[in-house]
Formats: structure tokens, sequence, C-alpha cells
């Protein structure tokens, strides 16, 4: 197995002038909770052995693409997603720079819960039968009603948890301002070093909860691991530049082994 290309080899990708730069904005790989269906946020659930598997095929699909910069929150299922993608795709040279504000929604004393039983408890305590009935209501927008109701429900212990207050579920304004925070300053600095692409490894959640606020229009789908969608950057602010949620990465490492 060929671990990187010729430093040669350059992008196929669409290029950017240096007034902008384009953000890979990567979900990280299957984690044991994402296997045992468990509630992740802040907690830190590492990646699986098919996931890393998962991820260096991902890598190997980012081959042509020679990033200016990389960074992934401070979970290890990110930082491992993004130093295992920069290393299989020829970019092992770049380090990975961590930011917190990275990180995925805050559940609070959600964590660590079964995923389907906690998801129908909160929507349940948004006035509907289940998880389902909910998404069917809300859609693209279901993270954001059910963020806010995380929040309502651990402000009210109702789990009696007692944990303290900055240990508590984030509201979706909360977790919309530090990411727009955060990818604005990444954006900004690869700017200033000249443009490019940068990966940005984080979480499902709060990737939507970005797009949904960057783009009223755009459809928000449930985002599988190591899945990407690319978002540019510049004096208009921000820009989707291709589908969202995107596989094409992941399925063309499987052809370059």
């Amino acid at each position: 197995m060929n671990n990187g290309a010729s430093s040669s080899q350059s992008t196929t990708e669409p290029s950017t002038d240096t007034g902008s730069t384009t953000l890979y904005l990567t979900r990280h790989g299957r984690t044991t909770a994402n296997v045992m269906h468990l509630m992740q946020g802040w907690s830190d659930f590492p990646l699986t052995r098919q996931g890393r598997e998962d991820v260096r095929q991902f890598g190997r699909g980012l081959r042509p693409i020679r990033f200016r910069a990389a960074w992934s929150g401070n979970l290890s299922r990110q930082y491992e997603t993004a130093r295992l993608a920069l290393d299989m795709s020829g970019n092992g040279d770049l380090r990975v720079g961590v930011d917190p504000d990275l990180r995925e929604d805050n559940f609070g004393s959600f964590e660590g819960r079964d995923e389907r039983t906690t998801l129908d408890q909160v929507c349940a305590a948004m006035g509907f039968e289940n998880f389902a009935a909910a998404k069917a209501t809300y859609g693209r927008n279901i993270a954001v009603h059910m963020q806010d109701t995380f929040h309502r429900l651990d402000a009210q212990d109702i789990l009696s948890a007692g944990l303290e207050e900055q240990d508590r579920a984030e509201t979706t304004a909360q977790v919309r301002s530090r990411m727009i925070a955060v990818l604005t300053r990444i954006a900004q600095s690869a700017i200033e070093e000249g443009g490019g692409p940068v990966l940005v490894v984080s979480s499902g959640m709060c990737l939507q909860q970005f797009l949904t606020a960057i783009d009223d229009h755009c459809t928000i789908p449930d985002m599988d691991n190591t899945a990407v969608t690319k978002v540019v950057y510049g004096d208009d602010g921000f820009h989707l530049a291709g589908p969202v949620s995107s596989m094409e990465y992941f399925q063309a490492g499987s052809q370059e082994k």
C-alpha cells in the first residue's frame, strides 16, 4: 500500500485565488460510541479499528489535494482522523492544529446514554411521539430544535445529574457562535498564508449547525463518518462549494490501494 503521493502531484480540485480559501469540513471516523449507539458530544470515545481503516481509505482518496493547513477539535476521534488522513494522502508534513471550538455539540447530562432512547425522550419534550416524528416535521432543522431542547432539559436537571452549569448542554446559538468564529479564524489564517485548501475535522451535529447558519436553503442530510462538505470563504463570507456530506473521497480511496 502506498503511504503517500509525490509532492509534484497537483490538485485536481477547483482552485481559489489568494483572497479566498476552501475548507474541507469533515466528520470524524467511526467510533466505539457510533457502534454502540451512544450519545458522544464532548465525551472522548476513540475510533474503532474499522474506523481507522475507513479513515485510511478516506485519506487515500485525498491524495490529489495539497492542503495549506489542517485542523481538528481536541477530541481524540477528531484529531486521529485528521492525522491519519494527512499521513495517507501525502500531506504528512503538515501538523494538525487543535482548537476546542471544533468539538461536537455538548449534550451535558445526556452524554454516554443510549442514542435512540435519548433522542426519543428529547423529541417527546418537544411535543412529538418520537425522533422520527420530529424529523419528519423539522427536516434539515432538526438539530437546531433538538439542541435547544437538550439545553432546556439539562438546565432543569431532569436526570438529577448535578452537573455544574458550565458542563451542561449548549444552546444552538452557542454552538453556531463558536463554529462560525473558529472556522472564520481558520479561513482567515489560510488566506493570510496565500490561500488554498484546508482540512478541518469536526463532528456531525456541530457541522450541521454551522451549515444551517450560513445557508438558509441547502439540504442538510445525515453525515456519514468521513463525509466532506466543501465551503469557500472569501470577502463575502462562507458559501457552499459542492454537495453536502459527500462520500466521494472515501469512495475514491478504495481505488488507491
